[in-house]
Order: C-alpha cells, then structure tokens, then sequence
C-alpha cells in the first residue's frame, strides 16, 4: 500500500470525507440537468512561479495542496552511494511548503532526508512523510515538528476519508470507520457483498459498491451510519468492471458510481437517486479516461487526455478549463487542484465563475 513516489499513479483514486447521518425523509436528488454549452475559446489564467530554495540538482517528486493557499512539495535527488555492485541506490530528500499559493516557498525540515525512496502526505490536520525503509513521520503544525510512527500506516490511512474499504491484511475487505484516534473500526453491521471494493459517505447516506465474481457491480446503503445494510439495484450494469469508485459532492449531497474495465478507457457512470444507481449516459464523451470530481451542482466534471468536459444531462460537454489530462481532486474548502509533473492547477470559485491558476514548481 506504501506509495512510490518513482512512478506516476494511473489510477485516480476519489478520497471523500464522510459526514454524520440525519434523516432521509426527503425528496431524492434529482439527476443533473445539461448545462449551457461552453465557449470554445480556453479562459485565462494566472501563472505563479516561486523561488524553490534547493538545489538544481534536486528534482520534483509530488506536490500537495492543501487549499488554495497552503501546500507542499517534496523533492529529491537519487544516486548510487558507490560503485560498488549490489550497493542499493539511495535518495536524498528535500521538503518545501507554500502558504500563499505559490507565490513563495520555504524550505521545510525534513526528519530523515535520506532513504531509498521518499512519499508525502497531506491534509488540514497533518503533515506525513514516508522513508523508505525507515518509516513514517508526522507532523501536527507543518511541518516545525515531527514525531517518529515507524511502519503505522493508520497515520495515513484516516487522510483517505472517514469511512472506507480496509484494510489490507485481510482476507476479505470490510467498511471501516476511523474515529479521532485514526484507527479503523468496522461498522456494526458489514454489507452483504462479494468483495468491498469501494466505500464513500455522504449526508444521508453510507456506500459500499463490490463486484462479483463475473465482473458486476453489486451495491449496499446504509442510513444509519452501518448498522444496517440494504442492496439496492446497479441498473444496467454488465459483467465486465474491474474496478469501481465513489464519488461524492463537498457538501455531501450528490454520489455518482464510476466503474472501469481498464485503467484509461472511458467508464460506465451511475448517479444515484435514493432508490439505487441509475446509468447516466455522456454522448459525445471521448475514447479516453484520466479523473472524475462531482461538482455542487451535481454534474461530473471529468479530465482526459483528449481534454476536459463536463458529464450532465446524459451529454459530454466540453469545459474551456486549461487543465488538460491531469488528475482532478476537490479540496475541503472548495478548490479544485490537479497536479501534472512541474505544473499544479488551482480552481478557485470567484463569484459563481472559476479562477484558475497554473502554479510552476519545478526548479530546473
């Protein structure tokens, strides 16, 4: 489960943050309906470029926001310590962090620069550094302190939303909650599944989504935080996923399903509406595949290779976004952040219209 930070990650992995159960005596959320059609013209775009403070020699390994202002980046330089044969190759890591949205950077301490590989980690409560081999490293004020966790990987695994699919050392995945100590919990009851792929928490509801044996989605909701659990229908759903996400809205109201037969090609869609799945269509959608976030007005926007769009009303439409092909996150506070090598994008709400902000961090 350990990340490495030496290869791209092809799958996009949608991390939600669950929400406290009410009452679901309401009327179900209606499916989107189509926007208007974008202009064909790409919007503008602020560019920032920070002064990195560390050497050239070091390259970019990832970078993480944590909102529109505050983020990290973590570099590094890696090369044999001898010449010698068998001699395992090291890195040396440097960690810099962003507290105006990449205006400026500041080097940060790092606990344990040097390891044979280097990951991070991070969100509004914390700060995570992985060492391969030494361990994990956590940090509560970003980034001034950090306390030694060894191999825990708990001290990740909360980042990843409160409820989910865990863990890794067993048998059979189960629907987990992780409470304010960060350790996971199952929930009273477990869903009746073939195998849990995938878990998300919105308002009203708690998701499971596994798939059987023939590659078909089967899917459980449970109102009462997971108590008790009920199947409810995946309309028109085939025999051919082979992987499955959930993705749900910030404000926890709006859930589409997101099943693919590989890792690029374009995937089945669900929406759900308070009785089960419904398959959305995306006419005129490209070939391609890349990431997926539900915006607040219920519609998916969706990154590709080909270009951004946006899923609503059963039609692809192109969006004027400038992102292209990156891998697409919410933010907690509303910005949208998509990371591509030495390029991150910022999408700021601004008065009902989205800013966007091409943030250069690389330091070659």
């Amino acid at each position: 489960m350990r990340g490495r930070i030496m290869t791209a990650a092809a799958v996009v992995v949608v991390l939600l943050t669950g929400c406290s159960v009410g009452d679901i005596r309401r009327k179900p959320p209606p499916p989107p309906s189509a926007p208007p059609a974008p202009t064909a013209e790409v919007v503008d775009f602020e560019t920032r470029r920070g002064s990195i403070p560390v050497p050239p020699s070091y390259r970019l390994r990832s970078v993480e926001f944590v909102d529109q202002a505050l983020g990290y980046a973590l570099f590094g330089r890696c090369g044999s310590t001898s010449d010698a044969p068998g001699v395992a190759e090291s890195c040396s890591a440097a960690l810099v962090r962003t507290e105006d949205g990449g205006r400026s950077w500041h080097q940060v301490y790092h606990p344990h620069p040097e390891g044979k590989d280097h990951q991070l980690y991070a969100d509004r409560a914390r700060l995570v550094l992985w060492v391969d081999p030494d361990g994990y490293y956590v940090s509560f004020d970003r980034g001034r302190t950090f306390e030694y966790a060894a191999g825990d990987y708990d001290v990740v695994r909360p980042m990843f939303g409160e409820y989910q699919a865990c863990c890794d050392a067993d048998e059979k995945q189960r629907v987990v909650w992780f409470g304010g100590d960060g350790k996971p919990s199952p929930t009273k009851a477990q869903p009746d599944l073939p195998n849990v792929r995938a878990v998300a928490s919105a308002v009203h509801w708690l998701f499971a989504v596994g798939i059987d044996d023939n590659g078909r989605p089967i899917a459980s909701v449970s109102n009462d935080q997971g108590a008790t659990w009920r199947q409810v229908p995946v309309a028109g759903a085939s025999g051919k996923v082979g992987a499955v996400q959930i993705a749900v809205d910030r404000s926890g109201t709006y859930a589409w399903m997101i099943g693919q037969t590989d890792l690029i090609s374009w995937p089945s869609l669900w929406y759900f509406d308070d009785n089960g799945w419904r398959p959305m269509g995306a006419t005129g959608h490209p070939r391609d595949f890349t990431s997926a976030v539900v915006l607040e007005d219920a519609s998916l926007a969706v990154t590709t290779p080909q270009g951004v769009g946006l899923v609503s009303g059963d039609a692809f439409q192109r969006l004027d976004w400038p992102i292209g092909g990156c891998s697409l996150r919410m933010l907690p506070e509303g910005t949208l952040f998509c990371p591509h090598d030495a390029v991150s994008w910022l999408g700021i709400e601004d008065f009902g219209q989205r800013k966007w902000i091409r943030v250069l961090v690389g330091n070659e």
